[in-house]
């Protein structure tokens, strides 16, 4: 039998992404960012107009800041017990831009893990060289069976088209959201671990 395919995101489900940023523009703008502030429109997060998150956007992905992001707890150890069950991939909204480092960071930190990386490019700009697909316009494509993600829409969408989802963590984008059908709540890798054991005998 096939193993079953789960898609993993990165940022705040593998690498503790929020955090990492947070305290690259506290060092760099001098501000008093938690991880409780952070919002993924950044403008409004900043309180800053389009033109200035765009530039500040273009320093950070240019910073490389990514390639110390920490790993979150108990998520490497968690994915090489369920390695032998699963098929495991990455679907990531992270511009391409910064693909060479992503790319290294996961070698790095999740060696022989992940067989495929795919990157949606939502944030992408649009040229000839690009492409913007929806999360679950990926897993759908890839015939993945379940995905693990912390923005809830991702999950919602996912779910909308048949493929289970898990709502990871315990953030404030994601704490009040009321699941719908084909969305389970894991609020850390070893409720990820519980969720994901034995489904596939």
């Amino acid at each position: 039998m096939s193993k079953k395919v789960i898609a993993i995101d990165i940022d705040d489900v593998l690498a503790a992404g929020a955090q990492g940023f947070v305290s690259f523009s506290n060092d760099t703008w001098g501000t008093n960012l938690t991880v409780e502030d952070y919002d993924e429109h950044w403008a409004v997060m900043w309180g800053v107009d389009n033109e200035e998150m765009k530039t500040r956007a273009q320093q950070i992905y240019n910073s490389g800041i990514i390639k110390n992001f920490k790993v979150i707890d108990e998520a490497y150890s968690v994915l090489k017990k369920l390695r032998s069950q699963y098929k495991f991939v990455v679907t990531t909204s992270r511009v391409t831009k910064v693909k060479d480092f992503t790319l290294n960071w996961i070698e790095e930190n999740y060696p022989d893990i992940f067989d495929e990386v795919h990157f949606a490019g939502l944030y992408d700009t649009l040229t000839k060289d690009s492409h913007k697909l929806t999360k679950a316009a990926i897993v759908r494509s890839i015939g993945a069976d379940f995905l693990v993600d912390d923005q809830p829409k991702h999950c919602f969408a996912a779910a909308g088209v048949g493929v289970q989802s898990v709502l990871f963590g315990d953030y404030p984008w994601n704490r009040s959201i009321e699941l719908p059908d084909g969305v389970t709540r894991c609020t850390d890798w070893a409720q990820v671990l519980e969720y994901f054991h034995g489904r596939n005998r």
